[in-house]
């Protein structure tokens, strides 16, 4: 399969997720850069820099970017459960809002209102798929030659300690850290990636500097864990 043509930008710290929405929305509309992603996605949230951008901030980005319909695949039983992965949207949205009060983890509960609040919004086609079989969607979308955005567990595929406050290393109370890039390319061996971050590529991995690199299919599979797929149309 032919990679697609992408763009890469060097994105600012925590700000991976606008950076890859920014690649995608760009093999559109050359016009659209990550500089206009920052400012739409500004308007989603303005907890950017300290924490990043959650699955339904990631989904409502790339609407405002143009898309009219999101698809979110995903495997996080935090916010969803394999009983609820043949509802249709309006009955996944209202279990959503019910589950929500009943959930104990905070952050799980700010996670599944940030879903609720995207799928509220109905002038878009969006949709959710709870499934593990995250590799036929991905060679099915690029397939149709359509970039997309994934987040992965980034600690885990480069091998990091978990992070504390101020991002310094706790390997006993620190926490992994899930990393989004853009997916443009795959064959029999791996998923070709376009990763907007920098600053921690150097020594031992420097080889992912450029920021163009492919990640072998079994390995894919083991750092998605609870990692999803950002499908834009």
């Amino acid at each position: 399969m032919p990679k697609l043509k992408v763009t890469r930008f060097r994105q600012d710290p925590a700000h991976c997720a606008v950076a890859a929405c920014a690649c995608v929305a760009n093999y559109y509309e050359p016009h659209i850069d990550y500089q206009a992603a920052k400012k739409k996605a500004y308007r989603i949230s303005k907890k950017i820099p300290d924490i990043g951008m959650d699955s339904g901030e990631i989904c409502r980005l790339l609407n405002a970017l143009g898309f009219n319909k999101v698809t979110l695949v995903t495997s996080n039983l935090n916010i969803f459960d394999y009983q609820w992965a043949k509802y249709g949207r309006k009955r996944l949205l209202n279990t959503l809002i019910d589950s929500k009060n009943n959930k104990d983890d905070s952050e799980a509960k700010s996670d599944t209102r940030s879903i609720i609040t995207w799928l509220r919004h109905f002038e878009y086609d969006n949709n959710v798929i709870i499934t593990y079989d995250f590799a036929k969607h991905m060679k099915n979308f690029i397939n149709k030659r359509r970039p997309f955005v994934m987040s992965f567990n980034w600690t885990t595929f480069f091998k990091f300690p978990k992070e504390g406050e101020h991002e310094v290393p706790d390997p006993v109370n620190g926490q992994d850290i899930e990393h989004a890039v853009t997916c443009y390319g795959y064959d029999s061996r791996g998923v070709n990636i376009c990763d907007s971050h920098h600053r921690c590529y150097k020594y031992s991995r420097k080889y992912y500097r450029r920021g163009f690199y492919k990640i072998p299919w079994l390995t894919m599979m083991t750092v998605l864990g609870k990692g999803d797929l950002y499908l834009p149309e």
